[in-house]
């Protein structure tokens, strides 16, 4: 499957780069910054507010719980003392939601949970607890029906992927040494970023306060891309003939935050890359891709750090017209640089083992009354990945993915699944550039008790490529 580039150029000077990546001003728009020992900086050693980050948590439940329980009267919403009850004595049951809700708004709710403590003072490792602590809450006292293993799954691991990558990004966007109509506009960018961390500082009025920025919101290096075109989709439904035929307009924003030599394990997500895919019309819905994984620890290999082997936490989320998948993932292994930033030419590779917790795959024959149509499993795979820049000018980069998984909920099968990606582009100015990408992929399942099954897709990219006014060249 498609990922961010891993590999990102250093930043000259310390200004934050945001506000351009957020397209909220020009590349000739000016900061100014003040000197960082003539202001307070509140941020820099934050408290540990455990009653707001517990206000917080509670707030982000008992919203989308009103609106469900009082509005809509969902089912699984009436909840009552004997449902508590229920939920602490009966053995715990899969959740059979559709793909949608249970692979991307239950993560996304659980990067809410993570940032209700990560924003108030809590560092990674607490706020990973605190969101299991969420996620747990939720399940006994939120819904009416039994705790689902698959749920929790997905909100803890991919709420802590979306909920670090989210508010590093937003610090990005955020300036506390701006005034004026740049800072209303950063504000804004911070919380749309993270909407935990926005209603935090507009409570604690940090909004408007002028103060210094800590040192851990802005990266050593940082490289934002914005790709817009169109997106041809072939697919197969038994792995020979392209039957069906898609056209569609495609936008793809990806970010890589932080030195992929350097940062990878400085801090957990001192590295990550996230990448974002919207296209439409689709009945998939807006959202075709989101993907983002952050480092974790790193060991150099060698005297140099040109050779690391590397820990990292991944979230995945594919659901295009062709086909579904989703998991929440760690790797380890092997990560290379070759040359340098700014010569003639560089890049790096990736060699990584991947081990799936839990993944969701497009099954033939499973279907629910709720709208799932999707094995659950854990997996073992590999990723081998490869990006070459050449005078800053040619960029290629290649990636295989190959995943076996195992179902543990839904048909009894097994699913091997594989994607090849191709990706480069060219930049005829500073920012400016365009590019071509092809994915294949590949699904065969062999299922007990029924006919075994594959399914091939084909996409083919071309876009312009924008760098985001403010960033370097790749």
């Amino acid at each position: 499957m498609e990922t961010a580039p891993p590999a990102a150029p250093t930043i000259p000077g310390p200004r934050p780069i945001a506000p351009a990546l957020l397209g909220l001003e020009g590349p000739a728009a000016v900061s100014v910054v003040l000197p960082m020992d003539t202001l307070p900086c509140p941020d820099c050693r934050p408290p540990k507010r455990f009653w707001m980050a517990l206000a917080d948590l509670l707030a982000v439940q008992f919203i989308p719980f009103s609106v469900s329980n009082f509005i809509t009267k969902e089912e699984w919403a009436q909840v009552s003392p004997q449902t508590w009850e229920n939920n602490f004595t009966y053995p715990w049951q899969w959740d059979d939601n559709d793909f949608q809700n249970n692979q991307f708004a239950h993560p996304y709710q659980g990067s809410a949970y993570f940032n209700s403590a990560r924003t108030n003072g809590y560092d990674f490792w607490a706020s990973s607890a605190w969101t299991l602590g969420g996620s747990l809450m939720w399940e006994y006292f939120f819904e009416a029906w039994a705790p689902a293993p698959n749920d929790v799954v997905n909100t803890v691991v991919g709420g802590i992927v979306l909920g670090e990558a989210l508010n590093r990004a937003a610090h990005l966007a955020l300036d506390n040494t701006a005034t004026g109509s740049e800072r209303v506009w950063r504000e804004i960018g911070g919380a749309l970023l993270n909407p935990v961390g926005g209603f935090n500082r507009l409570v604690r009025g940090q909004t408007h306060t002028v103060s210094a920025n800590p040192p851990d919101w802005r990266p050593s290096a940082v490289l934002g891309l914005l790709d817009l075109g169109y997106r041809q989709t072939l697919q197969s439904e038994d792995g020979n003939a392209f039957e069906t035929e898609k056209t569609q307009l495609n936008m793809a924003f990806l970010l890589s935050y932080g030195d992929p030599v350097k940062d990878l394990g400085r801090s957990p997500f001192s590295y990550f890359s996230i990448r974002a895919d919207l296209a439409g019309p689709t009945e998939t819905g807006l959202i075709n891709q989101l993907s983002a994984r952050g480092s974790l620890a790193a060991w150099p290999l060698g005297t140099n750090r040109r050779h690391q082997l590397a820990l990292s936490l991944e979230y995945d989320y594919f659901n295009n017209p062709a086909f579904e998948y989703s998991g929440q993932s760690a790797q380890l292994g092997v990560v290379t640089s070759i040359g340098d930033p700014g010569k003639t030419w560089w890049g790096q590779t990736q060699v990584l083992l991947n081990g799936v917790i839990l993944g969701a795959v497009n099954s033939d024959y499973y279907q629910s009354v709720e709208g799932r149509d999707y094995d659950y499993g854990p997996g073992l795979g590999a990723i081998l990945a490869g990006r070459v820049v050449y005078k800053n000018r040619w960029q290629g980069t290649v990636g295989f993915t190959g995943l076996w998984l195992h179902t543990i909920d839904g048909t009894q099968s097994a699913h091997y699944q594989d994607a090849l990606l191709f990706e480069a582009r060219y930049w005829a100015t500073r920012n400016l550039g365009i590019g071509a990408g092809y994915t294949g992929y590949t699904r065969r399942s062999d299922y007990s008790g029924q006919p075994d099954a594959t399914q091939a897709a084909r996409f083919l990219r071309l876009f312009v490529t924008n760098v985001i006014p403010g960033l370097p060249i790749p």
